[in-house]
């Protein structure tokens, strides 16, 4: 059997949670299963640095068209380029290979890694599976992007579905009406490299870890200003957060909250990040809503106690291997919580990192992938 998948992913994506998940799906499908990926260059580092494809990196992107930095009008400039002269973008090239392997027909299901239905017209009568992640754009933002225009046509033609949890199914099923029994539930793996560099904290003291974006629905700054009496009455510990650098916004309502010496900002590679959560007080997770909460699982992994908020699918994921808290914008008990947690005995500490370790051993890509073949077989 054959698989075709689209560039859409490893075009959109240098690194990150959607293109990942595919790489290691594909690396650990069953031998019966084989597979093409349609891209002519990328710079994708998940795929860059598997064995599944071997070709150049992207010669002009959108990321390194006319500046890596982004500037009013580029978006719009790079897709005028792009459609008038396809032949000299990246994007046009990763298109039109999608394009050609869909004519040729050589595949027995198609599996796109994203949300644009340019394949609809050439697909003729091949089945197409859709891997869902979450339901953020129309569940958190006002603004129709591609997905929340897409979804509901794709969700509607595709064979069927994959969400990536038991809360994303649900959703889909609420807000899109689409029929349960078209739907089944991947979950995504643990991670499966070790780290070399655990010897040795990088970050000197005490710190909470925070990994990620911190807009909105993320709830960052509910969580630093539950966090306030405890920064204070503990100046020895510190918020450790990766992901984008501070915004002023977020430096002047630091040294408002006087917490501004607490706040530490790093960008950590996929080596540091591990050292980071290993030599973390905890890590925290504190968002209101995710489809699956890969960093749960990277924490696990590292041997990192884990507060998550009591949201979205974070007790599914997690089970009774967390604290959990609560925080939104009717009530917070962060503040308690964290006391509690910091006050834990070692018993207690080990008793948690021992359901985590157990909790672990459910999430495998090798039998997510297994799961994965089955549904392309019945198709």
């Amino acid at each position: 059997m054959r698989i075709l998948y689209d560039h859409q992913a490893f075009q959109y994506q240098k690194y990150g949670g959607v293109s990942n998940c595919f790489v290691k799906l594909i690396e650990n499908l069953p031998p019966d299963i084989d597979y093409e990926i349609a891209i002519c260059e990328t710079d994708n580092e998940h795929l860059r640095n598997s064995n599944l494809v071997d070709v150049p990196k992207e010669r002009l992107s959108f990321r390194n068209f006319i500046s890596h930095n982004s500037f009013k009008g580029k978006s719009r400039l790079y897709n005028t380029i792009t459609s008038i002269l396809p032949f000299f973008t990246t994007s046009g090239r990763n298109l039109k290979k999608s394009i050609e392997l869909l004519n040729k027909q050589d595949f027995d299901v198609f599996h796109p890694t994203y949300f644009d239905g340019y394949f609809l017209p050439y697909l003729k009568n091949k089945p197409f599976v859709l891997t869902v992640h979450d339901m953020i754009p129309e569940l958190m933002f006002k603004k129709v992007d591609l997905q929340a225009r897409m979804k509901p046509i794709l969700c509607d033609k595709a064979a069927h579905i994959i969400a990536v949890s038991e809360k994303t199914k649900k959703d889909l099923v609420d807000i899109l009406n689409v029929p349960q029994q078209k739907i089944s539930v991947i979950y995504h793996g643990a991670p499966d490299k070790e780290n070399s560099l655990l010897s040795t904290p990088i970050m000197e003291g005490k710190y909470i870890l925070y990994v990620g974006m911190r807009h909105l629905y993320k709830n960052f700054i509910p969580m630093v200003k539950s966090l306030v009496p405890i920064l204070h009455r503990r100046p020895d510990i510190s918020i450790v957060c990766t992901g984008p650098d501070f915004t002023d916004e977020e430096n002047r309502l630091f040294k408002t909250l006087r917490v501004e010496r607490n706040m530490i900002h790093m960008r950590a590679s996929d080596e540091e990040l591990v050292n980071l959560y290993r030599f973390a007080l905890c890590f925290i997770y504190p968002s209101e809503y995710e489809g699956f909460g890969i960093p749960i699982l990277e924490a696990y992994k590292a041997k990192c106690p884990v507060l998550l908020n009591h949201a979205s699918c974070f007790p599914e994921i997690a089970g009774d291997a967390a604290v959990y808290f609560h925080l939104d914008n009717i009530q917070s008990d962060l503040n308690q919580v964290m006391e509690q947690f910091l006050n834990f005995s070692v018993r207690e500490r080990l008793d948690l990192l021992a359901r985590q370790n157990e909790r672990l051993k459910r999430y495998s890509w090798e039998k997510s992938a297994r799961k994965l073949a089955e549904i392309y077989r019945n198709l």
